[in-house]
């Protein structure tokens, strides 16, 4: 069942589910991207856990190929404060799994062949994450 976000702070419930537009609405950014943005701040993560795209996901993103999805990468990588992160359940049912901050990434090539040879796709850095609340 899609819930709407509580209605004092416009937080997400741990747990729930949310359709991309509320996400959108609730934190701003496109109802598109993986790593939504707004005034170069990410501002929560949309992931997929399938084999192809994050499969450790939320604790391990992996972000593909493509100018804008490398610009947010890369933001991402810089930024300090903590993001809520949620993950695909079905289509357009996004499950609230809590917030988390970058703990450390990297582009090492090494790292990243790792990624790609279990995903079978481009991967262009490794962002470790640590959950800091629900």
């Amino acid at each position: 069942m899609i819930k709407s976000f509580q209605q004092s702070s416009n937080m997400p419930i741990e747990g729930q589910r949310y359709t991309r537009e509320q996400i959108a609405a609730a934190h701003g950014g496109s109802p598109i991207e993986f790593l939504p943005s707004v005034s170069g701040r990410v501002v929560c993560a949309c992931l997929r856990t399938d084999p192809a795209y994050n499969p450790e996901a939320p604790r391990v993103i992996l972000p593909g190929r493509g100018r804008r999805r490398e610009q947010t990468a890369a933001v991402l990588r810089r930024q300090r404060d903590a993001i809520p992160i949620y993950i695909k359940q079905v289509p357009n049912a996004w499950k609230f799994v809590g917030f988390y901050e970058v703990e450390n990434s990297t582009q090492a090539r090494a790292e990243i062949a790792r990624y790609e040879k279990q995903t079978r796709r481009g991967v262009t850095s490794v962002i470790y994450m640590r959950k800091v609340r629900g």
